[in-house]
């Protein structure tokens, strides 16, 4: 009995992700909590003293990631975040993006077994696998942290990441005095604070994080308080006006680097380094790249590369849907992954496996050379490495750029 009770008064959404019910507590004849009761109502047409808005949610119509009660629209729409539209130097609405998104991307389910095939014949350009090399390089700063007992294989192979990135600054000379070092898409700010670290003796050189997201347990709150040394900033990157940030304006130059950056968030951040070129030198860049299922070719900055070597708009959007052969086999999400889909994929293209994760692998390189290119156009020089071992990371790609004018 006093099991039951227990169950009842907890949220009875079940949580696929973790396996598990919603451990929240919910009001008395309720069955679910204010986040996960069912909506059924959308923003639209709302009648605040309607009789049962008062238990009725609602989707925010201003993000609809979380929902409110029916009867608080007004109330909610006045407080809400996703409302707040701060007025800053550094933000302006799409600045970073030459192209507006209006067009709905295609899945690859949308394209036929024969369009596919077809997009595999062109992986002309086997020269491209070949010129990414192997780097083997690591930073002294984080020596005893990798050599910590207590740490697990996730956050080792984390902290494997973090030292090669920072090993290869080193390497190209990116670690420099009087230097602004932007991480773009930063998230907890985990390469951040170990960066910080590595460059805490160079004379008035900072870091600077972006990221949309508000998270908790952020690595670099735990830095060292007074000193000009770390800042963040909440934004999308292709709002970012990067050249009217006070602390990059109080350097003299600037280096772009990023861990895992998801999809066409690399190529808005590389919109913004350029922008920003135009105002403040742009010393160089050590971007990694991730999801390139996520990629858009209205913000892909390869364009130019695609057209060259006779790949389409439509080819793009295939490989998009390919590149996930690389890391799970089947182009699937892992909650629909079976047996018989696996088979019945192979067996209509007439692929296996082996193939499939080359094909994959094929799909991110011509996309990362592409952004190569796009960087090679305009006077730097850029090279693809492999940054860590496949058994630490499959997104183990890695461009560096460094800017050549600056040598003259």
């Amino acid at each position: 009995m006093i099991m039951n009770s227990v169950q009842d008064i907890h949220c009875q959404h079940f949580v696929q992700r973790k396996n598990r019910f919603c451990r929240m507590t919910v009001k008395p004849h309720e069955s679910y909590c204010g986040e996960h009761k069912p909506t059924t109502f959308s923003a639209t047409n709302v009648v605040e003293n309607d009789v049962n808005a008062s238990t009725d949610r609602i989707q925010c119509p201003l993000d609809n990631t979380h929902t409110c009660y029916k009867s608080r629209l007004s109330q909610h729409l006045k407080k809400c975040n996703a409302g707040k539209e701060p007025s800053l130097p550094y933000i302006k609405k799409d600045y970073n993006r030459v192209e507006v998104k209006n067009v709905m991307k295609r899945s690859l389910m949308q394209y036929s077994h024969s369009d596919i095939v077809e997009v595999i014949k062109k992986f002309v350009v086997e020269h491209i696998s070949g010129s990414i090399t192997s780097v083997d390089t690591t930073h002294d700063i984080l020596k005893d942290e990798i050599e910590c007992p207590q740490y697990g294989k996730t956050t080792l192979k984390h902290l494997l990441q973090t030292s090669s990135l920072i090993g290869i600054l080193d390497l190209y000379n990116l670690l420099q005095p009087e230097t602004c070092y932007v991480e773009f898409g930063a998230g907890k700010g985990k390469l951040s604070f170990w960066l910080a670290k590595s460059i805490s003796n160079l004379s008035n050189s900072s870091v600077l994080l972006i990221e949309k997201a508000s998270l908790r347990h952020k690595l670099d709150n735990k830095l060292e308080k007074g000193k000009d040394l770390v800042y963040r900033i909440r934004a999308d990157i292709a709002d970012v006006v990067l050249e009217n940030i006070d602390m990059v304006t109080k350097r003299k130059q600037v280096v772009g680097v990023t861990k895992h950056l998801c999809g066409e968030a690399t190529d808005l951040a590389i919109k913004c380094l350029i922008a920003a070129k135009k105002e403040k030198p742009v010393l160089g860049a050590l971007l990694s790249f991730c999801c390139h299922h996520q990629c858009q070719w209205e913000s892909y900055v390869g364009k130019n590369f695609f057209k060259n070597v006779g790949l389409s708009h439509g080819d793009f959007e295939i490989m998009c849907g390919l590149v996930s052969w690389a890391v799970c086999g089947t182009g699937k999400s892992r909650g629909n992954q079976s047996k018989e889909n696996l088979n019945s994929s192979e067996g209509a293209l007439n692929i296996s496996l082996s193939e499939m994760k080359n094909i994959g692998f094929k799909c991110k390189h011509i996309i990362d050379w592409g952004r190569k290119c796009y960087l090679d156009e305009l006077s730097f020089y850029s090279v693809l490495h492999y940054y860590v071992n496949p058994n630490v990371t499959l997104e183990n790609v890695c461009i560096v750029a460094i800017n050549e004018e600056l040598k003259k």
